[in-house]
């Protein structure tokens, strides 16, 4: 059944990573090999991922690693680019959790905006901090816009944006003590005739109006030939300079990318909220990181070699966010509870204070956002009583085939359809199950199967479970493979196999178990 209620793909986002730093659509081959071929073969894998097909979990770390690599060879530093995957693998991972934990009663677009504002921000604010830290980015010196939030777009008034790739690109030339033109186009005069500068001026100043968005690799071999350009007229930019200025580049074409996204996606008014979030949330966590910068910095000093002090700080980052984390649980719980005794009642303000006092303004203020942020978001007319008498008739052993279909009528009445649509063949599936008769089964298994794939959360472990069981019971090992791949795919556990490897042997192993095992209490 195809539904907008759901959520994205995984290789869908990972196909938006591609799109987001631009290193597909391209000609040239820059800073690697990867020519036109390879960005044929790489677009179709990601085609294939979005829609779920072939070997996901090895297609997926391909892809992951394939971008990586491109990455790095934009960046002057392997950290540099730990600094900028971390946060990328810790949203991966966050994204995961709530496909396996959460169900949605939400269409593709208003799911995507629960994560962005719920779960991405926080954990943005959060990773990013992290990752400057671990990997000491500040001895790189990297030059940046004076600006603190140069990567972000700024949003007037009328609804006009200006896109972080335009702030820095001025930035640049700024920078650089240059025009535009005599930064792209040195020596530009009436008498002057080089065609590659002048096209490259041209689309400089297309980029800069919005009239055109460049290709990563388009837009760091303009800045390179430019650089080469101006050391030709004697106006030479320093190394450290122009890795300051390509990093920068190649993080504000990123962020513009999503901007443009976002707008497209919802409207100017809620990228205007996004900024504003994320700006509250790490102008909140800087009073955190700053306290551990000056607790540790005597620690530091004392340190007799870079190698002892490196260790001590890693081990220092380590327990410090092992110390954040638990702040932030502590007071989640604690807001709770309170929330728990007077659910009618706003917290005091006296409670609030004394938890800021102890806890820091981030935990605080952070958790009470997000609370207020979920309300707005509730669930269709009727969405919960269905779901809690759809899983009271799969726990029932009676269950007959005639309430099922008085079930599938009244989620018809509601208008849930699409909401639930796993939820009936899946009765349909334990019924036949019940009787043994796996065969009859197998049919609605595969429609629930393919139905709850990024809706059911949490309670894809059972179904899921259930599939490959029903499917090796029916001799159809296709079903079965694919059914544990999608399960790994998603971090899902598969009983028999649980963490060991899907080697041939473990495979067998499993397939034999399945097929002779009976879980009556479904």
């Amino acid at each position: 059944m195809s539904t907008k209620v759901c959520f994205a793909t995984q290789g869908e986002l990972v196909k938006l990573a591609y799109d987001a730093f631009g290193v597909l659509p391209r000609k040239e081959a820059v800073h690697d090999d990867f020519d036109e071929n390879a960005k044929k073969a790489i677009q179709k894998q990601l085609g294939r991922l979005a829609k779920e097909e072939g070997h996901l979990v090895s297609n997926f770390g391909e892809a992951v690693r394939l971008l990586s690599n491109i990455l790095t060879g934009y960046l002057p530093s392997i950290r540099i680019m730990g600094a900028i995957g971390d946060p990328l693998a810790d949203l991966h991972d966050a994204y995961n959790e709530l496909v396996r934990s959460e169900g949605t009663f939400l269409d593709r677009a208003e799911t995507l905006r629960y994560f962005i504002s719920i779960k991405a921000i926080p954990l943005l604010v959060v990773s990013l901090n992290q990752s400057l830290l671990r990997y000491k980015i500040a001895d790189f010196e990297l030059d940046t816009p004076e600006d603190e939030f140069w990567y972000l777009p700024s949003v007037a008034d009328d609804g006009k944006l200006t896109l972080p790739l335009e702030k820095v690109m001025r930035w640049a030339y700024q920078l650089c003590d240059s025009s535009q033109t005599q930064f792209h186009y040195p020596g530009k005069n009436a008498a002057s005739n080089d065609a590659a500068l002048l096209n490259n001026l041209d689309n400089a100043i297309n980029w800069t109006r919005g009239s055109s968005f460049p290709a990563l690799a388009t837009l760091v071999k303009n800045f390179d030939d430019s650089f080469e350009a101006m050391a030709e007229h004697e106006r030479e930019v320093p190394r450290q300079v122009q890795a300051s200025i390509l990093t920068v580049l190649v993080l504000a074409r990123l962020t513009s990318y999503i901007v443009k996204e976002i707008v497209r996606a919802y409207d100017v008014h809620y990228l205007a909220d996004v900024c504003t979030q994320f700006r509250a949330y790490a102008l909140w966590i800087a009073a955190d990181v700053n306290e551990f910068k000056v607790e540790l910095q005597p620690v530091m000093q004392r340190q007799e070699s870079p190698e002892t002090a490196l260790t001590v700080w890693l081990h220092a980052c380590d327990d410090y966010w092992s110390f954040f984390n638990r702040k932030i649980v502590t007071v989640a719980n604690t807001l709770q509870h309170f929330h728990d005794e007077q659910p009618d009642q706003p917290i005091r303000e006296d409670v609030v204070a004394a938890l800021t006092s102890k806890y820091g303004c981030f935990a605080v203020s952070v958790c009470m956002d997000l609370t207020q942020r979920k309300m707005s978001l509730g669930p269709p007319e009727g969405f919960a009583e269905m779901v809690m008498q759809g899983f009271a008739l799969k726990l029932d052993p009676g269950t007959q085939w005639s309430q099922i279909d008085e079930y599938a009528a009244e989620v018809k009445t509601y208008g849930l359809d699409e909401h639930l649509c796993w939820m009936e063949p899946w009765l349909r599936a334990v019924y036949h199950y019940r009787k043994e008769d796996f065969k009859a089964a197998m049919g609605y298994y595969q429609v629930a199967f393919d139905n709850a794939k990024y809706r059911a959360g949490k309670d894809q472990y059972k179904l899921v479970n259930q599939y490959v069981e029903v499917a090796a019971k029916n001799d159809k090992r296709q079903c079965f493979k694919k059914g544990i791949e999608w399960a790994q795919y998603l971090g899902i556990k598969v009983r028999w196999l649980r963490d060991d490897a899907p080697t041939d042997e473990n495979m067998e192993l499993v397939y034999g178990m399945l097929k002779i095992a009976r879980y009556h209490q479904m």
